[in-house]
């Protein structure tokens, strides 16, 4: 669905997907990261910022050294703040910005 443009459809899919907390976290964080894109492109920045730190949200979670998964997720928070930039508001900004603040204590 998501290689063939049908976004909406691919996003009604995949959120109940990543809700589906019996699956291992790589595939919700994936999920989470298809989400993301989807939402890119149907020009949503505000819900794809929030795909991206529901994913961060995920990593945090599991299992794992907590560097490890600090690191996993800087990224992902650099693209919700990105997000957020293009579509959000300040606030949503904001938000991103400190979980990634929390996330650099984490991997340090």
């Amino acid at each position: 669905m998501i290689h063939d443009g049908e976004y909406g459809r691919a996003i009604s899919s995949l959120e109940h997907e990543v809700k589906d907390e019996a699956k291992p976290p790589q595939i919700r964080i994936e999920y989470c990261k298809w989400l993301a894109e989807c939402n890119h492109r149907m020009e949503d920045y505000q819900e794809c910022g929030k795909w991206y730190l529901e994913a961060v949200r995920i990593i945090l979670s599991a299992p794992g050294d907590g560097r490890s998964k600090a690191k996993a997720a800087l990224t992902l928070c650099d693209r919700a703040i990105e997000s957020y930039e293009k579509g959000g508001d300040s606030a949503d900004v904001l938000v991103a910005a400190r979980v990634k603040q929390y996330v650099v204590g984490l991997a340090k």
